[in-house]
C-alpha cells in the first residue's frame, strides 16, 4: 500500500473501523492467493470505492447496520459463498445479532429461492458457531 492515502482511502478506513473490520496495513492481505502487486491495488479499491465512496457515502441516509443487511442479502442472492462468511461475521462484529441475520436470511427465502437460502442458513450457522 502506498504511503499516500487519498481522502476517500481515510474515509474507507475509517467506515470499515466504524463496522468492526479490521483497518487495512501491514500484515492485513486480504488477498493472499494473488500476486502482492494485484493484492494492494485490489485492497486500495476495496477501501476507497466499496468503504470509501460506497459504505461511507456522504449525505446517505441509511445507516451501517442497513448497509451491511443489504450486503448480505446481495451476496445470497448471487450465491457468493465466501464473501457471505466474511460478511455474517462483520455483521456479528459490528453488534448485528445473530437473530436479526437469520430473520434476513429467511425472509429471503421467499425471493431468491430455498437452495440459495438454506445454503446461506448454513454458512450463518457455521460461523455462529465459530464464532462461539
Amino acid at each position: 500500500m502506498p504511503d499516500d492515502k487519498s481522502p476517500m482511502y481515510e474515509r474507507g478506513a475509517a467506515t470499515m473501523k466504524a463496522i468492526g473490520n479490521a483497518a487495512p496495513g501491514p500484515g492485513r492481505n486480504r488477498f493472499p492467493n494473488l500476486p502482492p502487486e494485484q493484492a494492494d491495488d485490489v485492497q486500495r479499491k476495496l477501501v476507497e470505492f466499496c468503504f470509501g465512496d460506497t459504505w461511507g457515502r456522504e449525505g446517505s441516509h441509511i445507516d451501517l447496520k442497513t448497509r451491511r443487511l443489504l450486503t448480505i442479502a446481495a451476496l445470497v442472492s448471487q450465491g457468493k459463498e465466501r464473501q457471505l462468511k466474511g460478511h455474517i461475521s462483520g455483521a456479528l462484529a459490528q453488534g448485528i445479532t445473530p437473530e436479526e441475520i437469520t430473520e434476513s436470511i429467511v425472509h429471503l427465502i421467499a425471493y431468491v429461492g430455498f437452495p440459495s437460502g438454506l445454503t446461506a442458513l448454513e454458512i450463518a450457522n457455521e460461523v455462529f458457531a465459530a464464532r462461539k
